[in-house]
């Protein structure tokens, strides 16, 4: 819990002095959003979960567990990684089967690069290396990734007073949502691959991809969305029936 309180108490300071400071200087100033210095400003706020990681960071030497904590990798990851990148680019392209005109192969590739290491991806240093890690060891992973998903929301919730800001087209209600499930599905990819690198890419690409097709919220997109999050539950459940499986077999007998 010390850790978790830690955690939180930086990220949301260091995320909302700066967002609410742009919200503050867009409405009272004659700066508007994509100025220079509002810009400044807000890509410090999207470090807050990053910044947040690296001060709960535990080892010693130092360099050697930051080392540990962003390149450890374990191989099958890869192939849960896939499934969910293949999952959700079917969801979102047979939703809504109209690509985004202005993204060319050029944007698309600059803007999965920003969203990866700027804007949205570097936030998993923070919240599967160790919010969602951490609460997954105290209660299951379907309450640890709502868990994580409600707080996602509520760091977000700035965003809707920055006048002029992309998450206005977009109600808090339904963007609170999809972090829940986002949750899910990169809950799993860590679960499974222990990989921080995999989620902050998975981040990205789930953010360019929703900009790279006109999004239409329909059945399709509904379904897609809750059969995505069952395969994060199912493999959930999986794995949990085989960790009690290694557990029963190495429990030693009486002998008789």
């Amino acid at each position: 819990m010390k850790t978790i309180i830690k955690y939180l108490i930086i990220t949301f300071a260091v995320t909302y002095v700066c967002w609410w400071g742009v919200a503050a200087l867009v409405a009272y100033t004659d700066f508007v959003y994509g100025d220079a210095l509002p810009t400044v400003i807000y890509i410090i706020g999207n470090f807050g979960p990053a910044i947040a990681a690296l001060c709960c960071l535990k080892g010693k030497p130092y360099l050697r567990s930051l080392k540990g904590f962003l390149f450890t990798y374990k191989k099958r990851g890869i192939w849960i990684f896939l499934l969910f990148v293949a999952l959700v680019t079917l969801t979102v392209g047979i939703s809504s089967l109209e690509w985004n005109p202005q993204m060319t192969a050029l944007n698309f590739f600059v803007s999965l690069l920003g969203s990866t290491f700027v804007y949205g991806g570097e936030e998993e240093l923070g919240w599967r290396g160790v919010l969602q890690p951490t609460l997954s060891r105290k209660i299951s992973f379907p309450l640890a990734a709502l868990a994580c998903g409600i707080i996602w929301a509520l760091w977000h919730l700035p965003l809707w007073f920055i006048e002029g800001h992309p998450n206005q087209s977009m109600p808090f209600w339904v963007q609170a949502l999809l972090g829940i499930f986002l949750c899910f599905w990169l809950g799993i990819i860590y679960e499974r691959s222990q990989s921080i690198s995999l989620c902050m890419f998975f981040h990205g690409f789930v953010n360019v991809l929703l900009s790279s097709f006109v999004l239409k919220f329909n059945w399709i997109l509904i379904l897609g969305i809750v059969l995505t999050t069952c395969a994060a539950i199912a493999l959930w459940l999986f794995d949990l029936k085989a960790k009690r499986e290694v557990l029963q077999n190495n429990r030693p007998t009486d002998d008789k």
